[in-house]
């Protein structure tokens, strides 16, 4: 493999982690309001674990099969408990859809020539690491609301322990 060759796969590997972190963004803004909307519902209708497991799944289903902009959407009808990362959310759900829908498109010139790829690979190494900033935001409001609801960072750790138990992981 030629040096080309390799540095177009380090374009993909740099687009593909930073599409894993707009998902992990989608997912904390899922929890958020999982713990914003859902919880405060369901406790108070909770009677079995097995009515609890089910209606936990179909709320997570129902979530997912949404768009981040249609989550952003509902984030704000309910109100986030603060401010700071409205702005950030939005123009995360911009950097998002742009990643997904114009990329590669929009850096087809850029794309095939070497400083050209080594320039995207410095602007999606930018872009996964704002994700990431906006999503650390999100937890930051989500853990505190979460607490309410029993889930401490030990309760979290125990429950990461038991699924990797699980799983047989090797991370």
């Amino acid at each position: 493999m030629d040096k080309s060759d390799q540095q177009c796969k380090d374009v993909y590997a740099h687009y593909g982690l930073a599409m894993f972190c707009a998902q992990c963004l989608e997912q904390a803004i899922i929890i958020q309001i999982l713990f914003l909307d859902h919880m405060p519902n369901a406790v108070a209708a909770f009677t079995t674990e097995e009515e609890w497991i089910q209606n936990f799944d179909e709320f997570i289903g129902h979530a997912s099969s949404k768009t981040m902009g249609q989550l952003l959407g509902k984030l704000q009808k309910l109100g986030i408990p603060c401010d700071e990362p409205s702005q950030d959310l939005k123009t995360a759900l911009k950097k998002r859809n742009w990643l997904a829908h114009c990329y590669f498109p929009e850096r087809a010139v850029e794309f095939m020539n070497e400083q050209g790829r080594l320039e995207m690979i410095s602007e999606l190494e930018t872009t996964h690491a704002y994700f990431r900033q906006v999503e650390n935001k999100v937890n930051r409001i989500t853990d505190e609301v979460s607490v309410k609801y029993g889930l401490t960072d030990g309760v979290k750790e125990k429950m990461m322990a038991q699924m990797l138990t699980e799983i047989k992981a090797d991370i």
